[in-house]
């Protein structure tokens, strides 16, 4: 059985239906009442595990099913017609997500029933200025057009809001655009980044603040029995967090629970980010080493840490994989009464990983997986010396077929 669900989710999917749905890739089952699809979750994972874990899996609930997100990145494109326009023909831009399996189709977004509230206005408002202005889209075939991608993100307790303009090189029109968002989502942080690669992804190899200031701030509520940890969190552009702040708070409670009951000294949070679980975990033990590979999110890390005052946070920037190899070669190993906490992006972890990591033996692991068919591809290799002692999952994913899973790892004796 799933969990017992909060109040304000007992709206149906169904009532509110998008009007880009079941177009949009971005949600898949806004027709199934949320019930259904935390059954439906529940079941998945259960199949999933069968061969290795034949009890419930439980599924927590997100607090939130409707705005949810705290960041969405939109894509502008040049428009797909059904029937292909003359060669000449200049196609229009258009400002959304990707249609559901098909790549090479943006849709013209008008709503976003998950993405922050309000959203709907700034999209409105840098579409009518980008075509005020006459700008066309990057093309990653014929490398020409300037928009690219328009970053939206929201700290959901804070209120505070950020959007980051990504382009080719060119000349922005910076007053008009800030207009264009102040006027209709206004932000503490309104950034322009200039990406000159080919591929369509969110990435800058420049960044300039056009108002406010670089970053945008959140706080995390961990739920700690009848207490609350508070996390101070900075977010930068481009650093990574989960998308679902509430479901968040659930789950960092979870994991802050099992490090208290298993009660070592030492944490390694590899995968860190920018120290979310190593911040809401290190009042319990007495260091936490927090391993990272992008700098950036270790510099947000250095200032979370300080902001929350947990000095016994260490960051790491390096790759996982490297860091355990030197642990192996150069530190005789971990530290005595440690306990793992893995959080890797969607494909898992780095073979070479998962190699040294049992090698290196530690006590306990927790693993948090994104992805839960990459972590069952692993599972068998940890089962050769760990033994599962529970799994549960927290949905941080309303509406789409996606969960976050957790699972604990216990050296088998």
């Amino acid at each position: 059985m799933t969990e017992q669900l909060p109040e304000n989710n007992t709206e149906t999917a169904s009532e509110a239906l998008c009007q880009h749905y079941p177009e949009c890739g971005g949600c898949t089952a806004q027709d199934v009442p949320y019930e259904e699809q935390l059954s439906r979750k529940q079941l998945a994972l259960e199949t999933l595990f069968k061969p290795h874990w034949d009890k419930a899996i439980p599924v927590a609930p997100s607090p939130s099913i409707w705005n949810y997100r705290n960041r969405i990145d939109l894509a502008f494109a040049r428009k797909h017609y059904p029937e292909p326009p003359p060669k000449d023909f200049v196609r229009e831009t258009v400002l959304g997500f990707k249609r559901e399996g098909k790549w090479f189709w943006t849709l013209d977004l008008q709503e976003c029933r998950i993405g922050p509230a309000g959203v709907d206005k700034l999209i409105e408002s840098v579409r009518n200025w980008a075509r005020e202005r006459k700008l066309q889209a990057f093309s990653s075939k014929s490398r020409d057009g300037f928009l690219r991608i328009l970053l939206v993100r929201e700290g959901k307790r804070t209120g505070e809001r950020m959007v980051v303009l990504i382009t080719n090189e060119g000349e922005l029109d910076k007053e008009g655009f800030v207009e264009a968002v102040q006027s209709s989502w206004p932000c503490v942080s309104i950034q322009h980044a200039i990406y000159r690669g080919k591929a369509e992804i969110t990435a800058a190899d420049e960044l300039h603040i056009l108002h406010g200031k670089s970053h945008l701030n959140e706080e995390l509520h961990v739920i700690d029995g009848p207490n609350t940890r508070k996390v101070k969190m900075r977010v930068s552009p481009f650093g990574f967090s989960q998308t679902n702040s509430a479901a968040t708070e659930i789950l960092y409670g979870i994991i802050r629970q099992w490090v208290k009951e298993s009660r070592p000294r030492f944490v390694y949070d590899l995968y860190g980010g920018a120290g979310g679980i190593a911040i809401a975990v290190s009042d319990k033990v007495d260091r936490v080493i927090s391993v990272e590979s992008v700098e950036l999110a270790s510099v947000d890390g250095t200032f979370n840490r300080e902001t929350n005052d947990a000095d016994n946070v260490v960051f790491m920037t390096d790759s996982v994989e490297e860091y355990l190899k030197d642990a192996e070669s150069k530190h005789h190993g971990l530290l005595p009464q440690s306990l793992v906490i893995l959080d890797p992006p969607r494909a898992g972890l780095h073979p070479k990983a998962l190699k040294r990591l049992l090698s290196l033996k530690p006590q306990e692991i927790i693993y948090v997986s994104c992805k839960p068919s990459a972590f069952a591809k692993e599972l068998p290799s940890f089962l050769t010396q760990y033994e599962v002692t529970e799994m549960r999952a927290v949905d941080l994913f309303p509406h789409t077929e996606h969960v976050e899973l957790l699972a604990r790892l216990h050296l088998k004796q």
